[in-house]
């Protein structure tokens, strides 16, 4: 069934009302008339000579002939008016029906452009303020999309990238070996492995991110003072960095306690410290828990390479990597922090991050003071 198009609904509703107006308004001024001019008849006997019948006595007066000339005056002027109305409103109609189309025809046509893949495209702001507000939220989207999509296609980069490498060298060593070229040795193995350990990290990441998109992730919430956890991190964390990088904790004097996840803290405090470790060849890492109203901060803190500004407010979408040589050892694919901040903000924090380019970067997160909530509760 095809509807009906919002500029004629717009002209006939003005139109129909107007004609209302008119209709009513005229019989109403009509019924007036008549009989204030009857009643001015009644009140004037020295009119009376003029009026046929002599119906004094009945108390009716009936009009002459210049009475009813003058009352057909009247219901012509009321036509007229109703015509001249009418074509007024007709105009005003219209014009108000296309200041009103005019910018959803546009967005009619831009989200057909978006329907056909044209990401690019955006609609200019105009008519009412509501109308207005729809078309910079329709451009918001498109933005949006056009993001989305752009992080998409570094996905497929990133994972063809990544991909590669690890399957050439397993390919070539695992041809080579089969024929006989190379021997099976302990150090082509150990290889293999590791390219088969890259390619397990990888999937299992892309795989984790896909589960936490869905809002799929599970939590077994429990108490714990996340110093304690912190602590097991940074110590493991030290086994694993240069020598040249310290790594430490700093705690405040009392526990630091949430309900939450520790498993799934522990995941995020690992990443965390694997992104401070990669990009940290000299000074330290700290990671700093304390108290901040009603809320418990834990803050990973490195002296690395920074963080350009204008990546910074990217480092926590999807598939977004700051460095563009994409280097193998900087790992995975960028879905780390963005799994990171699904987890906190799950379970009721929120991330945040500050960096100076050759100083270093600040990346944490936040968890509501378990402590802080029970008094409130009581």
């Amino acid at each position: 069934m095809r509807r009906s198009r919002l500029i004629w609904q717009v002209f006939l509703s003005i139109v129909a009302v107007s004609l209302a107006s008119i209709f009513v308004t005229g019989i109403i001024t009509r019924e007036v008339l008549s009989s204030a001019f009857e009643a001015y008849l009644v009140a004037a006997p020295t009119h009376m000579g003029a009026i046929q019948g002599h119906g004094m006595g009945l108390g009716r007066v009936f009009l002459g002939v210049a009475e009813q000339s003058f009352m057909s005056g009247v219901d012509r002027g009321i036509v007229y008016s109703a015509l001249a109305a009418v074509g007024f409103a007709a105009l005003a109609a219209a014009l108000l029906a296309r200041y009103l189309t005019k910018p959803l025809g546009r967005l009619t046509e831009g989200a057909k452009a978006i329907a056909r893949g044209n990401l690019e495209h955006r609609v200019e702001v105009g008519g009412p303020g509501e109308v207005g507000d729809l078309a910079e939220a329709f451009n918001d989207m498109a933005g949006s999309l056009q993001g989305s999509e752009t992080l998409k296609r570094r996905l497929v980069s990133d994972v063809a990238h990544e991909l590669r490498n690890p399957v050439a060298a397993l390919r070539a060593q695992a041809e080579a070996m089969s024929e006989g070229v190379l021997p099976m040795t302990e150090e082509r193995m150990g290889s293999m492995v590791e390219d088969l350990a890259h390619l397990s990290r990888l999937v299992e990441d892309l795989q984790e991110f896909s589960t936490a998109e869905a809002g799929g992730l599970r939590y077994d919430p429990e108490r714990f003072d996340v110093c304690e956890l912190a602590g097991r991190e940074v110590e493991r964390t030290g086994l694993l960095v240069a020598g040249s990088v310290g790594v430490h904790l700093a705690c405040d004097g009392r526990p630091c306690v949430v309900d939450a996840d520790a498993f799934r803290i522990a995941q995020v405090l690992r990443n965390l410290l694997g992104n401070a470790a990669r990009h940290t060849r000299e000074g330290s890492i700290t990671v700093r828990v304390q108290h901040a109203d009603g809320w418990i901060k834990v803050a990973v803190e490195d002296t690395g390479e920074g963080i350009p500004p204008k990546d910074l407010p990217l480092i926590f979408e999807r598939f977004y990597r700051a460095d563009a040589a994409r280097a193998t050892e900087t790992g995975g694919v960028g879905l780390g922090l963005s799994i990171s901040k699904h987890i906190i903000e799950d379970q009721g924090g929120h991330m945040f991050a500050s960096s100076t380019e050759g100083v270093g970067s600040i990346i944490g997160f936040s968890l509501p003071d378990a402590e802080t909530s029970t008094l409130r509760a009581s």
